[in-house]
């Protein structure tokens, strides 16, 4: 079957709203999809975005229909085949690969012949009456290996044993040496040939594939039941032994085949080595990202240990059930985790031995919002380790006595100086450094101060005892407490350049994930245009996949979504870019960001049409109330922050404004520590406008007091990064000068904000500016400019995707429509 990513391409590629010209075809056997499949699962969501299906039943053949296709294979008029069609009708019901492996039965027995004298086919039809047929495919199979010569038998035998296909390079691997005879077949190539050319095999290049998923079981069930287990250990000795023409296959082929045949070792030693082959095809698979297959090599590899193997393997032991642990944390299991945890702390000699397990226990606490069991167990690790943190009530005043230390630390030390620094080379400070890593991304959504200390430690530590790869992380964090904390964005700024720098010089790096994910999220965006972070945050998270650090990994994906949502990109794409990370989230078991994302995700299938209620966070992926109850109770913070902003947004877009500024006074009431640059300006314009929109429709003077704020907050974004915000801070100011009754300037910077939203590639705002230039217009009776902008404004809004806004600009604005046309008959 296609695995769940393989499924989502699919969805993607049948769901683009952009492609009109493409059919997609695909076949599965019924009987084997049920309501619960993801197959099922997928067509289902298919169908609820409005993407036709059609359902072809292809069932078995009616006598017509077999009598056409032999008629059509033996080349003769249909009237002549008929008692032979008949003939098999009766002994295949129609069953399309029974009737294929039956003409080749019969006409292999001779009861199908071509006869040279009359130049016509011939059959004998009593005789074919009489043949008895295998009840099903994989039966009629068997029937057809058996007929042919043992050597070609005992050839697909073994190459069953392998699966659906077989690559040449393991066919050699088979053959080399001296003891091809012990498998019956002498020649296995030129046996595997008759099996070709009887159509039960094909070969592909360099690859041999069964015809049938069929064919391929029945040849396996040719093996008695109390052999199979030889027969995989022999392969997989074999191919293990002559690995050497591709040892990376060759490795999972190996262990794949000797854990089939592990029941048939009887050597100790064998079962060692064995355990051992599947920690490094865990290890490979880890460095792809599988975790799946990590941890089932793990698990296996623990199986094959005894009772005594924390005595007698006591170094395999801690590699599998440490490796095995961070395997199962990393697919969500975390059951089975705590159980590999609780071996490793129950029998590991020393501390040393036991830090690697640390690190999955602090980063599995993190992933099921225990961020203050995470931060207990690790400050706990990191006293033992030497790092010990005060516990104060005034953590204020100890942070900047922190921060001065830092200060004078790299005090006239240029960028090239601290990474010349020699490398860290004390264990137990390169643990602790690596416990402090995952403990700031524990502490930053809990306990700010406690992340401003660790981050200061750790770039301490670098200064004092050397630099190790999570000093790049520590340089990057400190660039964002320089920034929320001491106001110091250039500083900030100098650290995250220095973290990438570092980046470079290291041809490898366990937090690449969080150094790119700190700095184009909370850095670079102040600088530079969003779309500038994006690429960067898709290696983030490939990084963070492959080394295991999931919560990175998903927090730059994440970022992702965010950033592709805020530059405006067609809105299709990030309901796929945001649906797919979702699932991966889930899949992980890291579900605080997929609350993170949930609030968007709803949204943007509202503005794409697929809610009832485009106001508000309601429909197929959430409920706004019940989330946001259940945030608030685990104080997810950030999340009820995002939901009270989305919602504030969609009510401003609809045109809602008492309620848009209802849940902006929320969103306000909620402190965050660290917000993204791209997100705080998304507040301030949105909440901008929202007062504008009241202080329009009102008159209060608290509302032109917030408006104007907004203004003046918004120039230092602009001053920075003008390809984000230059065009956002426009249509503020046009709002502003519109309030102030200043038409004139008003009407040249709403013009001014369309043009750079335009140039910037901000697609939304330069609909939003549109529409608030067709609504000034308005408002000055300039129906007929009003009404060019609002169409420019329904165009964007179209091009963007939000069709359901589209749609309420045009319900909106009918009326004007309507009197322009009536002005423009009369004058006609």
């Amino acid at each position: 079957w296609a695995d769940p990513l393989s499924l989502d391409l699919i969805e993607s590629l049948v769901t683009d709203t952009e492609n009109g010209s493409l059919l997609f075809i695909g076949c599965y056997r019924d009987n084997e999809v049920d309501e619960g499949h993801p197959l099922a699962t997928k067509l289902r969501s298919i169908e609820k975005r409005q993407v036709q299906i059609t359902n072809i039943y292809v069932g078995d053949l009616n006598k017509e229909d077999t009598n056409e296709l032999i008629a059509d294979l033996i080349q003769s008029p249909p009237n002549l085949t008929q008692s032979l069609s008949n003939a098999v009708y009766l002994k295949t019901s129609g069953n399309v690969l029974y009737i294929l492996q039956f003409l080749s039965s019969i006409y292999a027995e001779g009861y199908l012949r071509f006869s040279l004298e009359t130049k016509q086919w011939q059959w004998d039809t009593l005789m074919i009456n009489s043949k008895n047929i295998a009840t099903n495919a994989m039966e009629l199979s068997s029937h057809k290996i058996l007929r042919l010569p043992k050597q070609t038998q005992n050839a697909l035998k073994l190459i069953a044993c392998l699966g659906y296909c077989c690559e040449e390079f393991v066919i050699y691997s088979m053959t080399a040496g001296n003891d091809t005879g012990n498998i019956g077949c002498v020649d296995l190539i030129a046996s595997l040939e008759i099996a070709v050319a009887e159509g039960l095999i094909g070969h592909m290049g360099s690859c041999y594939k069964f015809a049938h998923d069929q064919i391929q079981l029945a040849a396996y069930s040719l093996i008695p039941k109390k052999h199979r287990a030889c027969v995989h250990l022999w392969i997989g000795n074999q191919v293990w032994a002559n690995k050497s023409a591709s040892p990376e296959k060759a490795l999972f082929i190996a262990v794949g085949q000797l854990n089939k045949g592990a029941e048939a070792m009887k050597d100790e030693h064998e079962r060692i080595e064995l355990a051992g082959l599947n920690l490094l095809a865990a290890q490979k698979s880890k460095s792809l990202a599988a975790f799946l297959p990590a941890a089932f090599y793990l698990n296996t590899g623990i199986s094959l240990l005894d009772k005594t193997s924390w005595v007698d393997q006591y170094n395999l032991s801690l590699q599998l059930f440490s490796a095995c642990a961070e395997a199962e944390f990393c697919t969500g299991h975390f059951d089975e985790m705590n159980k590999k945890l609780q071996e490793v702390f129950s029998n590991a000699r020393c501390l040393d031995d036991e830090l690697y397990a640390f690190f999955t226990l602090t980063s599995s606490l993190m992933a099921q919002g225990k961020s203050y069991e995470a931060s207990e167990a690790g400050l706990l690790v990191l006293s033992q380790l030497g790092e010990a943190f005060p516990r104060h009530s005034d953590m204020k005043s100890i942070i900047v006595v922190e921060f001065a230390k830092v200060k004078s630390l790299c005090e006239g030390k240029t960028n090239g100086e601290i990474l010349a620094l020699k490398a860290m080379d004390d264990g137990h400070k390169i643990a602790a450094m690596r416990l402090m890593y995952f403990l700031a991304h524990s502490s930053f959504l809990g306990c700010h101060d406690m992340y401003a200390l660790i981050v200061l430690r750790m770039v301490q530590t670098s200064m004092n005892h050397g630099i190790c790869d999570e000093s790049a992380f520590g340089f990057c964090a400190l660039g964002i407490v320089m920034g929320c904390m001491f106001k110091d964005t250039d500083g900030g700024r100098r650290f995250g350049q220095l973290a990438l720098h570092f980046l470079k010089i290291k041809e490898t790096n366990k937090c690449f994930s969080g150094v790119i994910t700190v700095v184009y999220t909370y850095l670079h965006p102040n600088y530079h245009h969003y779309r500038e972070s994006l690429e960067p945050l898709e290696k983030a998270y490939e990084s963070g996949m492959i080394n295991g650090d999931v919560a990175m990994a998903m927090s730059a994906a994440a970022q992702i979504c965010f950033h592709e949502f805020q530059c405006g990109e067609e809105l299709a794409k990030v309901e796929t870019t945001t649906t797919k990370y979702m699932k991966l989230m889930m899949a992980h078991k890291q579900e605080n960001f997929c609350k993170f994302l949930l609030p968007y995700s709803q949204a943007i299938r509202n503005l794409m049409g697929y809610s009832d209620d485009p106001e508000n966070l309601i429909g197929e992926l959430m409920d706004q109330e019940e989330l946001l109850k259940e945030v608030l109770k685990s104080k997810h913070m950030r999340v009820a922050a995002v939901i009270y902003y989305i919602r504030s947004w969609l009510a401003y877009m609809f045109g809602n404004y008492e309620i848009a500024s209802k849940m902006m006074k929320e969103r306000q009431a909620i402190s965050l520590f660290a917000v993204p640059p791209s997100l705080s300006c998304a507040f301030i314009f949105t909440e901008g406008l929202i007062s504008f929109a009241m202080s329009h429709e009102f008159g209060e003077e608290k509302w032109s007091v917030l408006a104007y704020k907004s203004v003046e907050e918004f120039k230092i974004f602009a001053l920075h990064a003008p390809s984000n915000c230059e065009q956002k801070l426009l249509l503020l100011q046009a709002e502003s000068a519109f309030l102030e009754g200043e038409y004139y300037t008003a009407a040249l910077r709403y013009d001014d904000a369309i043009n750079t939203a335009s140039k910037n590639g901000f697609i939304q705002d330069h609909a939003i500016a549109c529409e608030r230039a067709g609504i000034f217009h308005s408002r000055q009776g300039n129906i007929s400019k009003a009404f060019d902008y609002v169409s420019q404004a329904h165009n964007a809004y179209f091009k963007w995707g939000a069709k359901c806004k589209a749609d309420h600009l045009n319900l909106q604005y009918q009326n004007q429509l309507s009197n322009v046309q009536k002005m423009e008959n009369q004058f006609n």
